[in-house]
């Protein structure tokens, strides 16, 4: 296990007393609102989607929450990836070592955990998002948060990891099944 910064003894366990964490909000259907005078679902250009989502949580987090690029995973391009990977290389002070939550579209979520992985960060990064917006249908955009955080809290080796649809995985190995409308396991193969 990393050594935290600040612990609390308790026990047998050193716990963090409030884990830090970094969530990177890129957007996708998770931050989708309906605007009315379009007429449609658009990506929300604020935090607010993700802040609710949070605030369950926060007491025992500490929460830096930054609102990166705001568009559909099928919008976005390898420049804005690479601002992505800035962000992460220029985190202030203690919040190097502190574990990410990149929210992202499901569509081309493989495609930036493909550069995150090669932009070799020495990093726990999660990937997540939903495949319906939070503001319609908020219980699988809170699991997948969920999700995401309980990992992070387990204090997992670096890397780039998917957390979606009740798995978490190394991003290579759980992917977006579009038959199926969720993300899988690959199969093992030999």
């Amino acid at each position: 296990m990393r050594p935290h910064r600040s612990l609390e003894v308790t026990s047998k366990f050193a716990i963090p007393t409030r884990l830090p964490v970094v969530v990177i909000n890129t957007g996708g259907t998770l931050n989708k609102c309906y605007d009315p005078i379009a007429g449609q679902l658009i990506v929300s250009p604020d935090e607010a989607v993700i802040s609710r989502l949070l605030e369950s949580a926060a007491p025992n987090l500490d929460i830096h929450l930054m609102g990166l690029i705001h568009k559909d995973s099928l919008e976005m391009t390898d420049e804005d990836r690479k601002l992505i990977i800035a962000a992460i290389r220029t985190l202030p002070g203690l919040l190097q070592q502190a574990p990410i939550i990149v929210v992202h579209g499901t569509d081309t979520l493989h495609q930036t955990a493909t550069m995150l992985d090669q932009a070799n960060l020495d990093h726990v990064v999660v990937l997540t998002g939903a495949m319906r917006p939070a503001e319609l249908e908020p219980r699988e955009s809170a699991l997948h948060m969920g999700l995401a955080l309980g990992f992070l809290a387990a204090d997992p080796p670096p890397g780039v990891y998917v957390a979606m649809h009740g798995r978490v995985a190394p991003y290579a190995f759980l992917r977006k099944n579009y038959d199926q409308g969720v993300f899988r396991p690959l199969p093992m193969t030999d």
